[in-house]
């Protein structure tokens, strides 16, 4: 007897114990209807209509630059450096060289120069030379630059040749 009233109180028990559960749940699904509900009234993106304000540095600006050429770059610092630099010889300032690599160590400078010149010399006015730069820093760099001054349109030529080799380039202007 002893065990059937304790079975039929634990089955009691669980259905008491559920329909706790139950009510539980419902209430804290179900919100109460004096419960205030926080909401946002005005939008948060403004929309502005017309035409961006067209300054280099908007959005706008930014996302529809398109990647420039190293050429287009070249000029565009050389027209700006012209403008600013009227009192010199217009000559003067078209003058480049062909920098195609810069080292900390001098060894690896001399090397690099080394197979340059053995993979142009059947060209005539390509040789390469190395020049010591100290930075601002006072870091030291050993940079292989061809020997001669070209003009621009010389020089893009050269890069050219110098990138069907598999060799980095860069255009410089002379100073």
């Amino acid at each position: 007897m002893k065990d059937i009233k304790i079975k039929y109180s634990l089955i009691a028990l669980s259905y008491l114990f559920l329909i706790f559960l139950i009510i539980i749940s419902y209430v804290s699904i179900i919100p109460e209807e004096d419960l205030p509900v926080l909401e946002n009234k005005e939008s948060l993106i403004k929309e502005e209509k017309g035409a961006p304000i067209s300054n280099e540095s908007t959005v706008y600006e930014i996302l529809e630059k398109k990647a420039k050429s190293i050429e287009e770059i070249i000029e565009k610092e050389v027209e700006n450096k012209g403008k600013f630099d009227l009192e010199k010889n217009n000559e003067s300032l078209r003058k480049f060289r062909i920098q195609v690599a810069s080292f900390k160590e001098k060894k690896k400078s001399i090397e690099v120069s080394k197979k340059l010149k053995k993979e142009f010399s059947s060209e005539k006015f390509i040789d390469f030379e190395i020049r010591q730069i100290v930075l601002k820093n006072n870091d030291i760099f050993f940079r292989v630059i061809n020997d001669v001054t070209l003009s621009l349109k010389d020089a893009k030529k050269l890069c050219k040749k110098i990138l069907v080799k598999k060799y980095q380039c860069l255009i410089v202007m002379d100073t």
